[in-house]
């Protein structure tokens, strides 16, 4: 045990005697001594807005009623795929063959209706060609529960949306659907 303490002993004061007396000088306060500190007019985003969010899969649905009668699924998510959580900005894009849903903006939680920063937009394929639909005018409700990191997903339902029909004619429906990504 005697040993063990003297080596112990003799090493701590091998380490006292090397460190000397070269401190650093200490932090002096920018306040204090006059030199002009930045500070930014609004915060840094602290996430890259052209990276991508990771996501390399996800899914959509959709069923529209009324005028017409269809239901399409939009199996793949189309990459890039943006989505930065609340308080950020979103582009999110689920991809099928001859059709698309697409829903953009300014990412948030819980239940929105569709406005200028929050669209939603989707292409079916009807009987006489595409029929494609975009709401930025409140005529839908979006839901988007999970909004995570590295998942999100949601809900929408619209009363009453108009769109253009294959021939070009307008067409007014009810529309539901869902969406994921992960």
């Amino acid at each position: 045990m005697r040993t063990a303490t003297t080596i112990v002993t003799s090493v701590f004061v091998l380490l006292v005697a090397s460190c000397g007396s070269d401190e650093p000088p200490p932090l002096t306060d920018p306040v204090e001594t006059g030199t002009p500190v930045e500070i930014a007019d609004e915060p840094t985003a602290t996430v890259d807005p052209e990276a991508a969010s990771g996501f390399a899969v996800g899914s959509a649905a959709v069923t529209i009623t009324g005028a017409m009668n269809l239901s399409e699924t939009y199996p793949n998510l189309g990459l890039p795929a943006l989505w930065v959580p609340p308080p950020g900005e979103f582009a999110m894009t689920w991809i099928g063959p001859q059709r698309e849903l697409t829903l953009g903006g300014t990412s948030f939680t819980a239940q929105q209706p569709t406005a200028p920063d929050r669209v939603l937009a989707f292409t079916m394929r009807g009987p006489d060609g595409p029929v494609s639909f975009n709401s930025d005018d409140g005529s839908c409700l979006v839901t988007i529960s999970p909004a995570l990191q590295h998942h999100m997903g949601g809900t929408f339902l619209c009363s009453a949306i108009t769109g253009d029909a294959g021939d070009g004619a307008p067409v007014t429906v009810a529309a539901q659907g869902t969406f994921t990504a992960e």
